[in-house]
């Protein structure tokens, strides 16, 4: 048996070696993977989630593989369901389940996941917001994964809810209001449950950077915002039903300083409140004209690392259209079980992805921090 030791077990290494030459709190306290979103140090990929059937997509090589890109982050969804009419969600074991062998396969190739509620249907047509009894169950779901799930070492933080959007579209203040007040619940009971994991917070709705102009801080300590990038939406989304325009980029109006001008309230709100900020999710379907999708992404990942802020790319081998291995010219229409084999390590925006997550904590102490002055 080699003794050689794999790519996660470096990324593991070196997260602990950037904690210790920081003078860092360990990982498994809260001061300690606070830490890591402060420094902007967790780079990586969202995964997909656990299917309606239950059965997994991964095979435990795709996460040798995530580890081999130098990612030393996932994030990945629980899934709440219930039957139409009921006032309560069903216990998701075979989504914990899911969870808990990301968990172990972090450990093992040295990532750390980030866990996020996904309650269903979501975004618009959430129902539960009308529910005393649906957010009560949701805030007691929360707690009772915590207990289930908090002695995972790779554990890196709560991200309450998956862009939350208040049902029937009410004042924007109103609407963040209603919000407010469930993550509020939501993170006392994990905080009871769990006090040492980050809480992490996507702004109604839809979890916009622009969101961020009604948002107000819940108080509580331990918190991390997150927002989803995909500006424009026309651009990123292009090909997807209700999507049908081609666009490329940059292009009608949209270049890289468009690009951070659409960041500005995400960038005003972390400043505001002294708060670290994770960007949770971007991406941009790859059929994008042009090679325009890997000029997004370039521009992309210059924003963020001008911020200091963290990433989870979306997503890693999941959908065609945002499988950053998939080259672009492969025509848009492939079946899963084909993908394997189209997938490159030398695709331009996996390559674009690797070189920033070489910016991952070194041994040879803390990242740097960073500078504005790319905008």
């Amino acid at each position: 048996m080699s003794t050689k030791p794999h790519a996660g077990w470096s990324i593991l290494l070196l997260l602990g070696l950037w904690a210790a030459a920081a003078g860092a709190a360990p990982l498994s306290t809260l001061a300690g993977r606070m830490q890591l979103f402060r420094d902007g140090a967790l780079h990586g990929f969202a995964l997909a989630e656990l299917p309606d059937d239950g059965r997994e997509i991964y095979a435990e090589s795709d996460f040798k593989d995530l580890a081999a890109t130098g990612a030393n982050v996932v994030r990945v969804s629980i899934q709440l369901r219930k039957c139409r009419g009921c006032d309560h969600y069903d216990t998701p074991e075979a989504d914990i389940a899911y969870v808990q062998r990301v968990l172990q396969r972090g450990e093992r190739y040295g990532f750390r996941v980030v866990l996020v509620l996904l309650a269903t249907p979501w975004g618009d047509q959430s129902d539960y917001w009308a529910s005393d009894s649906l957010k009560a169950d949701i805030v007691s779901q929360w707690g009772r994964l915590a207990r289930r799930l908090k002695s995972y070492p790779a554990l890196q933080a709560y991200d309450l809810i998956n862009e939350p959007v208040v049902r029937d579209a009410p004042p924007p203040r109103q609407a963040q209001d209603h919000w407010h007040d469930l993550a509020l619940a939501i993170a006392r009971e994990l905080r009871a449950a769990d006090p040492e994991t980050p809480l992490m917070i996507e702004p109604a709705p839809w979890g916009l950077p622009s969101s961020f102009q009604h948002t107000q801080p819940l108080g509580l300590p331990g918190l991390v915002y997150s927002f989803h990038f995909y500006e424009p939406h026309a651009f990123t989304h292009q090909g997807l039903p209700g999507e049908p325009a081609a666009m490329a980029y940059p292009g009608q109006g949209w270049d890289r300083p468009r690009l951070s001008q659409a960041l500005a309230d995400a960038r005003r709100f972390a400043a505001e409140h002294q708060v670290p900020m994770f960007v949770g999710e971007f991406s941009c379907v790859r059929w994008a004209p042009a090679s325009s999708c890997p000029r997004y992404i370039a521009d992309s990942l210059t924003l963020f690392q001008a911020e200091g802020w963290g990433w989870a790319y979306h997503c890693w081998r999941c959908y065609e259209g945002w499988d950053a291995e998939i080259p672009e010219e492969l025509p848009q229409g492939q079946g899963k079980g084909h993908l394997p084999e189209h997938r490159r390590p030398d695709s331009p925006t996996l390559l674009l992805l690797k070189r920033a997550m070489q910016r991952n904590p070194k041994a040879s102490g803390p990242p740097q921090r960073r500078v504005a002055a790319t905008r």
